[in-house]
């Protein structure tokens, strides 16, 4: 089954800031070149290039514990060493993951390691006219959302259409998501990672035969 991840920024943003990375594009003449690199993690555009990422992570305040993963400033996603060598597992090679090392302001380093991952892979398998979702009406075809709160489970998804041996991926036409496999979830909670909040979606053959 899917599980699709919640990732509104309020339950999953921590604020790090990237001030070494802002010096290099956060000018006239980089300014551009600074957009394309954001949208290649935030949107998985592309692969991202290992000389457009920030080389250290800032954190905004400090924390008593971190979890395994979440998002910072322009939506990057950071994971913990130990969500790495789980999602490595299940989709080997797969995923961009870039180690970074994650900071207090006051250059303390907060114990990891930490890396910031792209994940590039795309499926197409949410039924849109069965699901709760946002239609960009510009774009409706290749800009859209779906409401991820974990309370109204209002995703179905068709399975047929996923690639079995894809366990972590970004759905096509829906900016934001992130779902992964019944296995890589279970994985993740049993080996006590404190990962991304999760609900399964419902399965369209389940929905036909009602």
């Amino acid at each position: 089954m899917v599980h699709v991840f919640d990732m509104q920024p309020g339950k999953v943003q921590i604020p790090v800031e990237t001030p070494e990375r802002n010096e290099r594009f956060m000018n006239p003449a980089r300014g551009e070149e600074g957009v394309r690199a954001v949208s290649a993690w935030r949107d998985g555009a592309r692969r991202s290039v290992p000389e457009e990422l920030p080389k250290v992570l800032v954190a905004d305040k400090p924390r008593k514990t971190w979890p395994d993963a979440f998002t910072g400033w322009h939506g990057i996603l950071v994971v913990s060493g130990r969500a790495r060598d789980v999602i490595e597992r299940f989709d080997p090679g797969l995923h961009q993951f870039f180690e970074v090392p994650l900071r207090t302001k006051r250059g303390v380093e907060i114990e990891g390691p930490w890396f910031i991952v792209n994940v590039t892979v795309r499926q197409s398998s949410i039924v849109v006219e069965k699901s709760r979702v946002l239609a960009n009406d510009d774009f409706p075809d290749t800009l859209c959302s779906f409401w991820v709160n974990s309370t109204t489970k209002d995703v179905v998804v068709d399975t047929k259409r996923l690639f079995p041996d894809i366990h972590f991926w970004r759905e096509a036409r829906f900016e934001g998501s992130r779902l992964g496999s019944d296995a890589s979830v279970a994985a993740l909670k049993e080996a006590g990672v404190k990962f991304f909040p999760s609900y399964r979606a419902t399965n369209l053959a389940d929905v036909e035969t009602k």
